[in-house]
């Protein structure tokens, strides 16, 4: 028997519907009246993000049998649907002082950015294949676009078709490896996966361990982590800023969402030859990212490699896969989010061309808005793990898992790694604290930049000096 949606359900899945209804009323909005679109998209986007956090802080859960098959409603996916709501909200504000600077239609794109966190809330909430592969193509189909956005910019055209076309080949991949999972158990239910293959034999778990491959291979192109980063550096280096930092979170943390959900909840530690080379592919991530970071001098382009290189220590936990991998992956995704959002703050501030902001553009920062220069500062030193920072407490507890479950060449690969970083983050201090011999850019504060860079700037504080209340809390039931 079906039971049918009552009030506490609806109220349950309260932030997907209020994105999802605000979304269609932007783009009606942007059909019958451009001027409104104009005035009213972005203040109808952060108020639709402000209260879909609202709601889901105060949401029931719903034991409907209608809708648990499909969606969860346990405290990991609370957890991500407050993290993409806020990561939205930030790129909201980034995108409010970008349109200040560079002229384009709002109505369209504040739907296509509601649309893209439609599609990581269903990731997060996802207890089923099904519902998993349609937030990510939801996710997927609306950066395409979002990528182009500058039809102006010729590079901006390049990042979005190079980005179409490899990214159809990676749902490709999901797509069948999901199909061969089916085949294998008969069942696309997240759930269900564990019971079933601990009784598959012969050639089904053939089947079964295929599809898995391919999943994990459509997931590891979302995650840019190498050798499925190629889209990354020439996608990031041509959208605009905010969907770059948008991509940079927002896309990194949902491909690790579904990482997680597959993996660390639906199938923990199923087989030790998928924990073997999800092993090796981080290392290879984190020795390839760090070593083509120290080239770049194109900010959006190095912040690419940063991210790969990011994705490399996020895929520790993964391998490790033991009761305290979930919330290590969740504290990681929290400190890397502060710091690099608090980052592309700064670069949205400093962006007035379409080739970006370049490394030449921060010299002498610190003296001309000592503001904007520590707040970036400590971003990159966090993100580089250097101590006291929050990001040193991060990758401290990554390692720990990789140490406690024998990885030690993996533990001795990160070390390295971590270190070696830290001379190309520090090279962008260097750069702010040098004179500026060139005609500085004109730096105008603006009050949406300064809130995510203010914001970001006080969490890493708060984390660095008391990060046990955060890790407390991502304990997942």
């Amino acid at each position: 028997m079906i039971n049918p949606l009552e009030l506490i359900d609806y109220a349950s899945m309260s932030p997907l519907l209020i994105v999802f209804i605000a979304a269609l009323l932007l783009i009606l909005l942007e059909s019958f009246t451009k001027t409104a679109a104009k005035k009213y998209s972005f203040a109808l986007t952060a108020i639709t993000l402000v209260f879909a956090i609202i709601a889901a802080l105060k949401a029931p859960v719903s034991h409907n049998s209608l809708l648990t098959p499909w969606l969860a409603f346990d405290s990991f996916a609370r957890f991500f649907t407050l993290f993409f709501l806020v990561t939205g909200l930030a790129s909201t504000l980034l995108s409010a002082s970008f349109f200040k600077r560079f002229k384009a239609t709002h109505g369209e794109y504040y739907f296509l950015l509601l649309s893209a966190i439609f599609g990581l809330l269903l990731i997060g909430e996802a207890a089923d294949f099904l519902t998993l592969f349609i937030g990510i193509e939801t996710l997927s189909i609306s950066l395409y676009v979002l990528c182009g956005y500058m039809k102006g910019w010729q590079i901006s055209n390049e990042a979005s078709i190079k980005y179409f076309l490899i990214g159809a080949i990676a749902t490709a991949f999901l797509v069948y490896g999901i199909a061969l999972i089916y085949g294998a158990v008969g069942t696309t239910n997240l759930a269900a996966l564990l019971p079933s293959y601990q009784s598959l034999t012969g050639s089904n778990q053939t089947l079964f361990l295929s599809g898995i491959a391919l999943v994990t291979l459509g997931l590891a192109f979302k995650a840019a982590v190498v050798p499925f980063h190629i889209w990354a550096p020439d996608v990031y280096d041509g959208s605009p800023t905010p969907i770059t930092a948008f991509m940079a979170v927002g896309t990194k943390a949902g491909a690790f969402a579904a990482f997680a959900r597959v993996f660390l909840i639906a199938l923990p530690q199923f087989d030790v030859i998928w924990s073997q080379g999800m092993a090796w592919l981080a290392a290879i991530t984190l020795i390839y990212a760090n070593i083509v970071a120290m080239r770049q001098t194109q900010l959006r382009r190095f912040f690419a490699y940063s991210g790969i290189a990011q994705a490399g220590f996020l895929l520790i936990p993964l391998v490790a896969g033991t009761a305290d991998a979930i919330p290590a992956l969740l504290f990681y995704l929290v400190v890397y989010a502060c710091a690099t959002l608090g980052a592309f703050a700064i670069l949205t501030l400093l962006d007035h061309r379409e080739e970006g902001v370049m490394l030449h553009d921060l010299q002498g920062l610190f003296l001309r808005s000592p503001l904007l220069a520590g707040i970036f500062t400590l971003c990159l030193l966090t993100l580089a793990g250097i101590p006291p920072t929050a990001g040193f407490f991060a990758k401290f507890y990554v390692f720990k898992l990789a140490f406690q479950t024998g990885h030690y060449l993996l533990v001795i690969v990160g070390l390295l790694t971590t270190i070696f970083s830290a001379f190309y983050y520090l090279r962008f201090v260097s750069v702010m604290l040098s004179r500026d011999n060139e005609k500085p850019l004109l730096l105008v504060h603006e009050w949406g930049v300064t809130v995510v860079g203010v914001t970001s700037f006080l969490f890493i504080l708060i984390l660095s000096i008391y990060p046990h209340p955060l890790m407390q809390w991502l304990i997942i039931d």
